[in-house]
């Protein structure tokens, strides 16, 4: 698998493209089926297209690596293509792509999925290779030395030649001091070293069986055609147990927290902010919806409040970015980052960003500018209902946040939902500077101090592949 990197700003904007809040309820039909061994099934039907999308989701991710053995959520998903005692490792992706198909996976902190999309008539072949490897992964002893190398050199080429993410890493374990969120998702290199065949399989054992997880089908099959095939090849294999998080909790924030890096291949100094934020499992969880709009308002593109103030008009920034993510099972995050102008310092930068936060905590957003933001968060999402993998992978997330089968079509009332004083307080909960963290990425000094071309901004990643 290939690395992918995804900023908490870049997954707002991805989360925007996958939601649903453009579609309207009846667009969007929904049936759910439970095995008997405790797998739920999901369909997303439609048949525009002779084809579908498989994609199963594991309730397991990197805030669940066992201790000090971070990274080993993500290097299973690389064994889970490595073969078992009926198929050979590489031979699940070479049988998906000279079918016409195309096939990845993904790590985040909360879950694990796998995704096919192929043309209908093969979705049997898909079935029976899942749950083939659900149960039953058998790498060779050479195919999991070869794994390793490549989860340690993605750390390398993802994490530790990139400034901004060493930053992020920093900032990241900062700001969750106990909760496992603190972890890097990847894991720390000196424990990705030292992770054994015996790590895997026995996370594998615990963690990848049917009362663990979640199966959605988005496209071309009807309840009775996918009820059939799921029985067939899901329903015959062991539950195996459900698993319950006994996550650590996050002590009371106190205080405010700063960290500066400076980094040889550092183009242009950045200026990053995190800061925890509520959930939807958190007790404050009305209060998502109402962050996803002011993440909107802030930073989200040419036209926010942020960008219009910093950029356009003071032009103290050439770039600032707002994003917020909610759908997490421990704490959300909510992150700004900027690129001061040439001749601006960092700490200018952020006394101009605090000015911001203040009023957003004080002041009531206009009417307009409220309606502005739910059109756009709708506006956003009107392809989502014709992509099959789209809508599978939005539907995935909400079930692995916890949340119920239907969440999807009531995202577009809860957006509705919203008032300007739902934005306020929950600006005045979030923007307490005891709950962040504040990161300054520098040049080294050097001869000359010439300014290079500016990088685009890098937030956490949410997820690898």
């Amino acid at each position: 698998m290939t690395s992918f990197k995804l900023s908490i700003a870049a997954a707002m904007a991805l989360f925007a493209m996958w939601a649903p809040s453009a579609v309207c309820a009846a667009d969007v039909a929904i049936q759910s089926f439970t095995l008997k061994n405790g797998m739920e099934v999901v369909l997303l039907e439609n048949h525009r297209v002779p084809a579908v999308t498989h994609m199963l989701w594991y309730r397991v991710g990197g805030a669940d690596d066992y201790p000090g053995r971070s990274g080993l959520a993500h290097y299973n998903e690389h064994m889970m293509f490595q073969g078992t005692d009926k198929i050979k490792g590489g031979e699940f992706s070479h049988r998906v792509v000279s079918h016409g198909g195309r096939e990845n996976a993904f790590t985040s902190r909360d879950y694990t999925g796998y995704y096919v999309s192929i043309a209908k008539e093969h979705l049997p072949m898909v079935m029976a290779m899942e749950a083939d490897r659900m149960l039953h992964l058998a790498p060779t002893k050479e195919n999991f030395a070869k794994e390793r190398q490549v989860i340690i050199e993605e750390r390398r080429m993802s994490i530790d030649n990139q400034p901004a993410a060493l930053l992020a890493e920093e900032m990241q374990a900062m700001l969750y001091r106990n909760h496992p969120y603190h972890t890097p998702l990847i894991g720390w290199m000196h424990e990705m070293e030292a992770l054994s065949r015996e790590d895997v399989l026995a996370f594998h054992k615990q963690f990848y069986h049917p009362a663990n997880a979640v199966l959605v089908v988005a496209g071309d099959i009807t309840h009775k055609e996918l009820e059939a095939l799921a029985e067939k090849y899901y329903g015959t294999l062991s539950a195996g147990e459900k698993y319950v998080r006994h996550w650590r909790s996050e002590p009371p924030q106190r205080a405010s927290r700063h960290i500066s890096m400076t980094h040889v291949n550092v183009n242009e100094p950045q200026l990053t902010r995190s800061y925890v934020a509520p959930s939807v499992n958190t007790q404050d969880k009305a209060q998502v919806m109402p962050l996803y709009l002011l993440a909107q308002i802030l930073g989200g593109g040419e036209s926010s409040r942020l960008y219009q103030s910093l950029v356009v008009n003071q032009k103290i920034a050439t770039n600032v970015d707002v994003g917020y993510n909610g759908l997490s099972i421990g704490p959300g995050q909510m992150e700004i980052s900027a690129i001061p102008a040439e001749g601006v310092t960092l700490p200018a930068l952020e006394a101009a960003i605090d000015k911001e936060i203040i009023l957003v905590t004080k002041e009531l957003q206009s009417d307009d500018m409220l309606a502005r933001a739910k059109t756009l968060l709708k506006a956003d999402v009107v392809y989502a209902r014709d992509g099959m993998e789209s809508i599978a992978r939005l539907e995935g997330m909400f079930l692995m946040a916890g949340l119920p089968v239907d969440y999807i079509n009531q995202w577009p009332s809860l957006i509705d939902n919203v008032t300007a004083e739902d934005m306020r307080k929950a600006a005045g909960t979030v923007f307490d500077p005891a709950n962040s963290v504040t990161g300054y990425l520098l040049p080294e000094p050097g001869e000359g101090g010439t300014k290079r071309k500016a990088a685009p901004i890098q937030l956490p990643a949410k997820e690898i592949r």
